[in-house]
């Protein structure tokens, strides 16, 4: 008798778990079956850019610089964000192709120019100001060729479809709207950095890499192919001709 009670207790017992089992909170899944946040899809404009041997990361920013199209590209998740025109060296100043990382930006740099353009083309140094050559932001290279993306005081060349005038450096049309990309801030934060008139540096909280490039087929904002013209004459002097030129440089040691 008492062992029948006993077991009637038991299962009492065990039914009013299952119904506390039933209604209470759910068992959270095990950490190993939550789902991960999807990778982004590149664009066509980045699957074109890696099918011509220009990796580009699905998360985070990233620079291309395109020689021949004279064009700067920036990327961010994949996607394009947002595209410039450029201006780069000369064929006897050429740009290097280079793979680097701006880490700061400087507002209202001044310029020091090299031995070579003091003594050949009477360069002085030029504090900031609106008659400095690297205009008001200098985007700081992690390189030892003196080469860097930069302001100009002279826009006139942007209009112009060959862009090649030059000692090395690359000059972007939209230096104010790339600028305010890297650091992360708002177009009017840029222009009052500017405003304040001083030299003044900005590290950013993450590296971005940049890759200058020298690519005759280059894709469009649909990752469509287009022909531009050799203009280092590359390709001739792959094929046996001289080519032009040693790396340039736009500014000296400061």
């Amino acid at each position: 008798m008492r062992a029948s009670l006993a077991l009637a207790k038991l299962a009492a017992v065990l039914a009013l778990s299952l119904i506390a089992g039933c209604t209470g909170d759910p068992v959270p899944a095990p950490s190993a079956a939550v789902a991960r946040a999807p990778t982004p899809a590149v664009s066509g404009l980045a699957a074109a850019l890696q099918a011509i041997g220009i990796a580009v990361p699905p998360r985070g920013k990233m620079i291309v610089v395109n020689i021949p199209s004279f064009e700067l590209v920036a990327l961010e998740d994949g996607k394009p964000f947002l595209r410039s025109r450029v201006v780069v060296g000369r064929p006897s100043t050429p740009t290097p192709e280079l793979s680097t990382a701006i880490w700061a930006v400087t507002f209202n740099p001044s310029w020091t120019p090299t031995p070579a353009m003091v003594r050949w083309e009477g360069a002085r140094h030029m504090p900031p100001g609106p008659h400095n050559p690297l205009g008001r932001i200098l985007f700081e290279l992690d390189n030892d060729q003196l080469i860097f993306l930069h302001d100009t005081n002279d826009r006139r060349y942007f209009d112009r479809p060959v862009r090649a005038f030059s000692h090395g450096c690359v000059r972007v049309e939209k230096a104010h709207a790339l600028a305010a990309w890297a650091l992360d801030v708002t177009a009017a934060e840029i222009d009052a950095a500017i405003a304040r008139g001083r030299t003044n540096r900005e590290t950013l909280a993450t590296n971005i890499p940049v890759m200058l490039v020298y690519r005759t087929r280059f894709p469009d904002d649909d990752g469509r192919m287009a022909d531009y013209p050799d203009v280092y004459r590359q390709q001739t002097a792959a094929a046996g001709a001289p080519g032009e030129g040693l790396p340039g440089a736009c500014l000296g040691p400061l």
